[in-house]
């Protein structure tokens, strides 16, 4: 025999389980509510975060998965192999071993994932959802230049759009298998951004609308699990965006303290498109004073780079740089920079797939890691990543990197799934909830069938899993034991009026837009809009 596999698998076998009831969709509220319905507004959203975290919980019966092929992620656990999970009632895992499962307690629903792998939801460490319905836009531009073609229809956008919008981009990310997201929301700002160092900008002007809340919202409607990055938009006096970001975490703690998707507030800092030191005077002072942990979009576009490095040391000298501090993207450094970035502890997100379509480079994530900085990894927007496919993020980083050192061992498939599960979790401080599979950690987890289509024998699993397998393979996605995609079908929310929403919104964002520009103001409606609405 010219082969001998590591492991033989079936040729198919199905799944044998029950599914849960779909959690209710909470109505949208109107953009700008108005005080007669306020209450009404704040009793049904009460009422829908109170019913998806009862459907989150009441996992009453227990879940078993047996004959499952197990990549855990838990360090230790290099190689895949046979075995079970059991989940509790409280969505988490409350055992996993290799060998046969033991017999199902009664009423517990059962998962028969033969010839399957069962491995860790993906996590994406750096996520903007609100930008999902914008694919496409900006395909010949790097950075700045894409930046202004979302720009042209987000800064039309009402808040009731952005929950929309949000919610698109949950529900396509847990879709791909993309359990856990770190994202960073939209603040209802427009303007104010500058490059250089005390460039002269006019000021940031903020629009009317819940637009933080409803994307709080609308990731727990979609059933994501989450860390809300908030900005700071230079709106007023320091004072009052403090006064705003207080309000912010009131908010989320009041209304998301007990969801178990929620996993807490951070802070999206903005010094790369800021002109002068006192942002990052105001990131530090938040971080210290809110204990929040800051991500920062940072030295990623290869364009005036001389004036994004200059704004580092406002940064070092505010004494923001700590474990807290994340670099989003880091690619245009210095030995210097990595070398302070790491003395500090501060980690940094890698974005394969939008650094490569934007042409912003590639992360040295091989001297990041040598110098000691942790590692994360994102699959940033779906506006400049366009498919959301953790499986394509793990092969061009691997390509990115072993392209760069020409050498296959630069960076192994092994280190990259790491970094795309718990590495990120690790950088993100959950790792003692999500990452891997783990008695006490919540599983998040999908079904991945190498045999449909099938890929051949597995002479190692691991790399089969990173290299072979795709969104093709992809069977199941769950989160805390709950069924939330089956193949393309999504189980949290009604696609066919999300799909409607959306194209209607699109469709009139370009018409104002168009209008604007002095373009034809009455344009064809978005080519899918006519057949959800016949």
């Amino acid at each position: 025999m010219l082969f001998s596999p590591l492991f033989r698998l079936p040729a198919r076998s199905g799944l044998l389980f029950s599914r849960w009831a779909r959690t209710p969709a909470i109505p949208s509220s109107p953009a700008f509510v108005a005080p007669a319905g306020a209450l009404r507004a704040q009793l049904r959203q009460g009422l829908g975060v109170l019913l998806l975290a009862t459907s989150l919980t009441a996992n009453a019966q227990g879940l078993l998965v047996k004959n499952a092929l197990l990549i855990t992620q838990k360090p230790g656990d290099e190689q895949a192999y046979f075995g079970y999970m059991r989940v509790g009632n409280d969505g988490r895992i409350t055992a996993i071993a290799p060998g046969e499962a033991p017999a199902p307690q009664a009423g517990e629903r059962v998962i028969d994932a033969s010839g399957k792998f069962v491995a860790p939801g993906f996590i994406s460490a750096h996520s903007h959802l609100f930008m999902s319905p914008l694919r496409g836009l900006g395909h010949t531009e790097t950075l700045y230049g894409w930046g202004a073609a979302v720009s042209r229809l987000n800064n039309r956008a009402t808040a009731e759009d952005i929950y929309w919008f949000t919610l698109h981009g949950s529900l396509d990310f847990l879709r791909n298998g993309i359990t856990t997201a770190y994202d960073f929301t939209y603040s209802g700002a427009v303007g104010g951004q500058a490059v250089g160092v005390g460039e002269k900008v006019p000021p940031p002007s903020l629009k009317p609308g819940p637009f933080e809340e409803n994307q709080l919202r609308a990731k727990s409607d979609a059933g994501l699990r989450f860390i809300n990055s908030v900005g700071l938009p230079r709106v007023g006096t320091r004072s009052d965006m403090i006064s705003r970001l207080e309000g912010l975490l009131a908010h989320a703690k009041s209304t998301y303290g007990r969801n178990p998707l929620y996993l807490g507030m951070a802070i999206s800092g903005g010094l790369q498109r800021a002109p002068t030191r006192e942002t990052a005077e105001l990131e530090a002072h938040v971080m210290k004073t809110y204990d929040l942990m800051n991500q920062s979009h940072f030295l990623e576009s290869p364009e005036r780079v001389e004036e994004q490095q200059a704004k580092f040391a406002w940064y070092a000298d505010a004494g923001a740089l700590s474990p807290k501090f994340i670099f989003g993207h880091f690619i245009q450094t210095t030995p210097d920079l990595v070398r302070q970035a790491a003395a500090a502890g501060a980690s940094m997100s890698w974005q394969p797939t939008s650094n490569s379509r934007l042409a912003s480079g590639v992360a040295d994530i091989v001297a990041y890691r040598a110098a000691g900085m942790k590692v994360a990894v994102g699959l940033d927007d779906q506006s400049c990543t366009d498919i959301s496919d953790p499986f394509q993020n793990l092969r061009i980083g691997l390509a990115l990197i072993r392209t760069k050192y020409k050498s296959a061992q630069a960076l192994s498939v092994r280190e990259m799934l790491y970094l795309h599960t718990l590495g990120s979790a690790d950088v993100l401080g959950i790792a003692d909830k999500v990452g891997s599979l783990e008695v006490g950690k919540y599983a998040d987890f999908l079904i991945v069938d190498p045999r449909r289509p099938d890929t051949g024998p597995l002479h190692d699993a691991v790399a089969t899993y990173v290299l072979a397998c795709g969104l093709r393979n992809l069977e199941q996605v769950y989160v805390g034991g709950r069924l939330v995609a089956d193949g393309l079908r999504l189980m949290t929310q009604d696609e066919t009026r999300l799909r409607r929403e959306i194209d209607d919104r699109i469709s009139r964002l370009e018409t104002e837009v168009r209008g604007l520009e002095g373009r034809t103001a009455s344009v064809a409606p978005h080519p899918f809009a006519a057949l959800l609405n016949p």
